[in-house]
């Protein structure tokens, strides 16, 4: 299931519950940090969506210049939640992959989440990851290669989950090791490597390249 973080600043606390809930009837794990933890967020969970919500450009641009500076978040989108007013003195075009005005409906709302992600990640309405021959059901954890199911480990169908929805994008091996086994977790950069070598002897077939390396640094998903 995706995650989404709705980010708010102290003043819009009361707004942001509303917000929240709309956002928890959608099919995404919502998330919402601890009201003024929203600057170390480099210790969040990895999320795929940022909802800012800020009716004053004083408001939201400081959340939204924090994200697009840290080069761990920076890359994950963001939809801003604002008032028309508030554009005049928001840099938008910089700090925001799209603008929701207030009043807006709940379809708008699941609309706009729906293309950001889909632009992002390329994770279609029927929760599939399609590159070429190989598909990733997100749904019932299967994946198949020319509709040949795949046999893979839990692990294995997490790391190659997490690379394909956050395709194009390098990750280090300690940044894998991070957000796929988790922060706790102590083996060391070797256990990617293997992981990754018996991903691609299951998935990359007929010269197939869906997990590039980026020497020096990580991998990328690039089917």
């Amino acid at each position: 299931m995706q995650k989404i973080m709705l980010l708010a600043s102290r003043e819009e606390q009361e707004a942001a519950k509303k917000v929240f809930a709309e956002l928890s009837e959608l099919d995404y794990e919502v998330l919402r940090p601890r009201e003024g933890d929203w600057q170390d967020l480099e210790k969040s969970v990895q999320v795929d969506l940022f909802v800012l919500l800020g009716r004053k450009a004083r408001a939201v641009e400081p959340l939204a210049r924090a994200l697009s500076k840290d080069e761990a978040l920076a890359e994950i989108p963001r939809l801003i939640v604002t008032e028309e007013q508030a554009l005049a003195g928001l840099d938008y075009c910089r700090l925001a992959a799209d603008i929701l005005l207030i009043p807006y409906s709940k379809t708008e709302l699941a609309m706009r989440i729906q293309m950001l992600l889909w632009r992002n990640h390329k994770v279609e309405p029927s929760r599939r990851v399609m590159a070429e021959e190989l598909t990733i059901d997100l749904s019932t954890y299967e994946v198949t290669v020319g509709g040949r199911l795949v046999d893979l480990t839990f692990k294995e169908y997490e790391l190659l989950r997490y690379l394909a929805t956050h395709r194009g994008r390098v990750y280090s091996r300690r940044e894998l090791l991070s957000r796929v086994w988790g922060e706790d977790y102590y083996g060391g950069s070797r256990t990617v490597d293997v992981h990754i070598r018996r991903i691609r002897s299951k998935i990359e077939t007929g010269g197939k390249v869906y997990i590039q390396t980026v020497h020096g640094v990580g991998y990328r998903f690039v089917g």
